[in-house]
């Protein structure tokens, strides 16, 4: 079983960069890989075993497989320990997953602050995510189109907290990862598209706090985004 590298969750309270962006969880409801590496790479988006630091066993191998079973207390419907990696283990984990899937709380979201800006388009670059998880580079979703705008103004600023992010000089957004799928709303994102670097635009942006089924992490969704017109 090849060795591959280590899953993480964001932490809801970071100030870093406004270019943040969310891993996306596998959907157990779907369609599992038959492959075991596959298989084994999905079943860690869904339940990761590693820790928030990347630090846990190589996925699919030995010691991440007797974790998952020991997590998800796999067993047969009688009740008995059923045969690690075997075709009966691998359905009752999926199964588990599922369960986990449709009984989950429903998202809840924070307001930390709000920011309300005149803009100044910068420009559409190449991202490459630098995580050190299982998924990163290539299939985080955390690379691939980076929309930069430079803060010429504020209009509004409001915290709610302590932990809301302050005035920013720049805004970052991934609107399409690498393998071209939509980070953003349909309608920013064609906003986005049809803008040229020098563009003055007004751009509102929330910071959240979202929390989702026992985990929490940052979100800062663009709210408003209008191109101002060139004056005369």
């Amino acid at each position: 079983m090849k060795t591959l590298l280590k899953n993480f969750t964001s932490a809801c309270l970071a100030l870093a960069s406004l270019a943040l962006t969310t891993h996306t969880a596998a959907n157990p409801i779907e369609q599992p890989p038959t492959a075991w590496d596959a298989w084994a790479k999905w079943v860690e988006k869904s339940h990761p075993i590693t820790d928030s630091q990347g630090h846990g066993p190589d996925i699919g191998g030995n010691e991440w497989s007797h974790a998952l079973n020991q997590r998800l207390q796999i067993t047969n419907p009688s009740g008995h320990a059923l045969e690690i990696g075997s075709h009966e283990w691998r359905t009752a984990v999926e199964k588990k997953l599922k369960e986990k899937i449709t009984t989950a709380p429903h998202e809840t979201r924070k307001l930390l602050s709000s920011h309300r800006t005149e803009a100044r388009f910068d420009g559409i670059a190449d991202h490459r995510c630098r995580g050190r998880t299982s998924l990163c580079p290539d299939e985080c979703g955390d690379s691939g189109k980076l929309a930069t705008f430079t803060i010429l103004q504020y209009l509004d600023h409001q915290k709610s907290n302590g932990y809301g992010d302050p005035k920013q000089k720049r805004f970052q957004i991934l609107i399409e990862d690498n393998h071209q799928n939509s980070k953003v709303p349909a309608a920013i994102r064609a906003t986005i598209l049809t803008l040229k670097p020098g563009d003055r635009v007004r751009l509102d942006w929330n910071h959240d706090c979202i929390t989702r089924a026992g985990s929490q992490f940052p979100q800062r969704p663009i709210v408003a985004l209008t191109k101002i017109p060139a004056q005369p």
